[in-house]
């Protein structure tokens, strides 16, 4: 899909970014910007500001930053292109169909169709569930604790025991039969080759992706036959892997931390007693992508998987997940009862928030596993019980996170903290191949501590005009590297010769990458206070044009046989350790 600049120009600039961002938290004026707490991390004290008449904002407490495109792509996990066509639609900005390919507006044409669909089976359903003829059902709900408020907020509905009644239904609204089989909704019998409904005699629960559109389903018996639960096939709406039930909602709660359960009636339980930061994945395992989306929103993870063995497996393999996003994982297991729901109906909301505050780390989850396996009081047992304990440390990464375990083990085991220190060591001596993630990871980290040393520096010029304007003799565009920071310094140094403001069009046209957009915010959005302070701007400045100007004189010394300009860019570098700028005398 391809929009022109100029279309994005204009939805840039139609977008109002106070009035977005205002959706997610409550802004509050201050001077020509606006200040609130960051939608993006959990804080009590406000570092977010929005520039209205940049149209960028910036949190200098996590760093996240851009404009109303990459924040949608932030805090909805959108694409550029989906971005930009919903802040056209909300702006009412016609986006015209020769902009995109005949694939594209093919499949554009798909999902809406797909959408509808699912939009008016949802209605059928919901309104079939009110029926009188169902009453039954609807009783049977409400008997499980489900409340009349609840079932409308998630759209509860019946699929009729009518082998084909929502069939019936759609075709009477003009759909064809090609778009119906590809909803999902629909099965066609191999031996008689009739369509028929694929939720038939099922409880529905729309399943919503984070925009509050329906793009799937969920299906439960209440009659006690198997499949217990069915939810719709994947297509080009819907993808097991990266949806997760309820997040609709879980996003608008103010919570650090997200709980994961395993079910429907779990989510819905959970956000009947008030914990709206609960989510679950649907039938399926929880995946890479699952993570990854948790990770836009919160840092931390609670899951209260079933107590049961295929409980106890999921929520081992979602650990390893969760934590290799970064996330902190806790585990919460209700083992008295057979899930959340029931928890509950019998113990109540107060009881489970106790619990959720008590809940164990991953480490000490995994460790009560392990103990499972031995009987510590034998010593030839309790060798291999430690043995496995000291594998798992081994495991991670933080020394200071390692070391509280080590001292928390050896008081509960009553083992000599050195003793363990000592067995982890030789684990860590034995041979091993070379991790090549580890190696990328830690070269990626190297680069991303120089770049930011050059997004500081240009970030004081911006925000420092005066001090730009002496030195911008020392320091040319060509020595950034970086693509973005080349043009950036450029915009900067205009900016001093025209006494403007700079070009946003272009930025936002030519960066369309979040991680682009978070260093454009940082650079014009973040004005350091540090650097207020006389002596400490004029030692950072001092230090990065020499390191700038010494970086740019070697690789230009790697690139030239000539030898007087050899000399000249030996002579240049000589005179460098010399270099002193006097911003008061000038």
């Amino acid at each position: 899909m391809y929009y022109p600049e100029h279309i994005i120009e204009t939805i840039r600039e139609r977008s109002d970014i106070v009035s977005l961002i205002s959706e997610y938290t409550a802004l509050t004026k201050k001077g020509h910007s606006y200040t609130g707490l960051c939608p993006f991390h959990n804080e009590k004290t406000p570092s977010f500001s929005v520039s209205e008449d940049k149209q960028l904002y910036y949190c200098f407490g996590c760093g996240a930053g851009g404009n109303t495109i990459t924040f949608l792509m932030q805090k909805e996990n959108m694409t550029f292109q989906e971005a930009i066509k919903y802040l056209a639609e909300r702006e009412n900005i016609e986006l015209e169909e020769n902009y995109l390919s005949q694939e594209d507006i093919e499949k554009n044409q798909k999902k809406q169709v797909l959408l509808e669909i699912t939009k008016e089976a949802a209605k059928f359903f919901y309104f079939t569930l009110r029926d009188d003829k169902f009453k039954d059902v609807l009783s049977y709900l409400v008997d499980r604790g489900i409340s009349l408020d609840k079932m409308k907020q998630f759209g509860i509905g019946y699929s009729p025991t009518d082998y084909n009644a929502l069939y019936k239904y759609l075709k009477e609204k003009g759909y064809a039969d090609h778009m119906l089989m590809e909803s999902g909704l629909f099965v066609t019998s191999q031996k008689k080759g009739f369509v028929y409904d694929r939720f038939a005699s099922r409880v529905i629960f729309p399943i919503f992706d984070v925009n509050k559109k329906i793009i799937a389903f969920g299906g439960r018996v209440i009659d006690g036959s198997m499949p217990k639960y069915l939810n719709s096939p994947e297509n080009i709406l819907f993808n097991k892997s990266n949806t997760l039930y309820g997040l609709n909602f879980a996003k608008s709660s103010t919570s650090d931390y997200y709980i994961l359960v395993e079910g429907y009636m779990d989510v819905i339980a959970m956000h009947q007693a008030g914990i709206t930061q609960t989510v679950a994945s649907l039938g399926t395992a929880f995946t890479s992508l699952h993570a990854k989306i948790l990770k836009r929103y919160i840092k931390e993870v609670i899951i209260m998987y079933d107590s049961d063995t295929a409980g106890i497996n999921a929520t081992l393999r979602a650990i390893p997940i969760l934590k290799s996003e970064g996330l902190k994982v806790k585990i919460l297991q209700l083992k008295e009862y057979k899930d959340p729901d029931e928890f509950l109906k019998q113990r109540g909301k107060d009881e489970l928030l106790t619990l959720i505050e008590q809940a164990q780390s991953d480490i000490w989850f995994k460790i009560s596993r392990i103990e499972m396996k031995f009987d510590t009081h034998v010593p030839e047992q309790k060798v291999k019980f430690l043995q496995e304990v000291v594998l798992m440390l081994t495991e991670i990464n933080s020394s200071i996170e390692q070391s509280i375990y080590i001292d928390e083990i050896s008081k509960k085991y009553q083992i000599e903290a050195d003793v363990l220190k000592a067995e982890i060591n030789s684990q860590y001596k034995r041979p091993a191949a070379i991790n090549p993630i580890k190696n990328v990871q830690k070269s990626s980290k190297n680069h991303q501590n120089v770049i930011s040393t050059e997004v500081v520096f240009l970030s004081t010029l911006y925000h420092f005009p005066n001090i730009g304007k002496r030195i911008k003799d020392y320091i040319l565009p060509e020595m950034f590297e970086d693509k973005l920071l080349y043009d950036l310094a450029k915009a900067i140094f205009e900016t001093f010769e025209s006494g403007g403001d700079i070009d946003m069009k272009y930025f936002t046209t030519n960066y369309k990458e979040v991680k682009d957009q978070n260093i454009i915010s940082h650079v014009l959005i973040h004005k350091d206070i540090r650097y207020e302070d006389h002596t400490i701007l004029q030692k950072m400045i001092l230090e990065n044009i020499k390191r700038l100007n010494k970086n740019y004189i070697e690789k230009r010394l790697k690139n030239t046989t000539d030898i007087n300009e050899v000399q000249k860019l030996l002579f240049q570098k000589k005179e460098l350790d010399k270099l002193y700028i006097d911003f008061i005398n000038g």
